[in-house]
């Protein structure tokens, strides 16, 4: 059913539930009048950005949870500055969950993968920005840096701070979003994170607060920063991404079954016997920060199911900073540089097109 309305946004489509709603916004773009972008001379068609909102802190207030148009209308409100860059673009959004990031489950994560990658190749489209909450978005960022076919920028944009309260950052995160989208060199660069002024790829990407700064890519640094002249970019992603990826969306409705393990001293091998009898499809290991080894005593139980086929990924604990080096004579598979939960995501999707254990090592090599 189709609804037209006489104000800023115009419904296009209206399914039954909240989570099928799409909404043109003729918003025009937020600009932060820091973001040097030029305006003189632009033609009388406006370039899209999609707008995928989710939920989260950046559309949340202390009274509840609002569209991210009422959002962009009280950033253009309340911050004048912003609004010579937001009339530079139009917005169409996809209101497509209203919930807390911390609840998605597996079949979100390719929801929001599908939905990109169905409004990316619209005529017009710039880039998209996925809007939504903290938790997770280092999961939705690799989601889509391995699924979305485009190498037009993909951003997301959230925040630690409800909306309209004192120190929100969602609004500047939001703003942020807009200039990468619209910058030139973010072309290629596969999905990013923007957050305090800083764009994080999505492969490397971690929460590690719930302070404004929490999201950081270690000793590996971020893409580029966005400052009073505009962005700059420092450095692009050098492993396997969107339009040079293997997976593919549309051939997804489930994903494979994988677990973590965490290695620490008394653990019980138990836990492993557990995760098979669940049906577990591969095990990433969690393991020590040298080499991402289990302790000794889960060694056994994982040596025994990787000599019967299935992949075992090590980790290392220490986090993003910290790489697996690659061993020919090693049972397992080397999870590289990727954090326990970003190696189940890669793990999860490279089951969906091997069960090779050769094959499955190549993918860790390269992605």
């Amino acid at each position: 059913m189709t609804h037209t309305v006489r104000s800023k946004w115009r419904f296009i489509s209206d399914r039954s539930n909240l989570r099928g709603l799409t909404v043109v916004a003729m918003v025009g773009t937020l600009m932060m009048g820091t973001s040097g972008l030029p305006v003189s001379g632009q033609s009388q068609s406006k370039p899209v950005i999609q707008l995928v909102a989710t939920g989260g802190t950046i559309a949340n207030t202390r009274g509840g949870r609002i569209p991210i148009q009422q959002a962009i209308a009280d950033i253009r409100k309340n911050f004048p500055e912003t609004v010579r860059l937001l009339d530079r673009v139009e917005f169409e959004v996809t209101d497509l969950l209203r919930i807390g990031s911390q609840d998605f489950m597996s079949h979100d994560f390719l929801s929001i993968a599908r939905t990109v990658n169905k409004v990316i190749d619209k005529p017009g489209v710039k880039g998209v920005i996925v809007t939504q909450g903290t938790f997770t978005s280092e999961d939705t960022a690799y989601f889509l840096h391995l699924l979305v076919k485009s190498n037009k920028p993909v951003v997301i944009a959230n925040s630690q701070r409800r909306h309209g309260t004192v120190g929100n950052d969602g609004d500047r995160n939001f703003v942020d979003a807009v200039s990468v989208v619209l910058s030139p060199e973010a072309v290629g660069k596969g999905v990013m994170v923007v957050t305090n002024q800083t764009i994080n790829s999505g492969r490397e990407v971690l929460k590690t607060s719930v302070r404004p700064d929490a999201f950081v890519s270690g000793i590996y640094g971020v893409l580029g920063i966005i400052e009073s002249d505009g962005v700059t970019f420092y450095r692009a992603p050098t492993r396997r991404h969107t339009t040079h990826s293997e997976f593919d969306i549309g051939t997804l409705t489930t994903l494979p079954k994988v677990e973590i393990i965490s290695a620490y001293y008394d653990a019980d091998p138990g836990m492993i016997q557990a995760a098979v009898d669940l049906g577990v499809r591969g095990i990433v290991i969690n393991g020590m920060t040298n080499g991402g080894i289990p302790h000794k005593v889960q060694q056994p139980a994982l040596e025994a199911l990787a000599e019967q086929g299935m992949p075992i990924v090590q980790t290392a604990r220490g986090g993003i900073n910290n790489r697996v080096a690659v061993n020919s004579t090693n049972r397992f598979i080397e999870g590289d540089n990727l954090v326990a939960h970003k190696a189940r995501i890669l793990l999860q999707l490279a089951l969906t097109r091997t069960s090779d254990l050769r094959e499955i090592q190549r993918i860790f090599n390269e992605y």
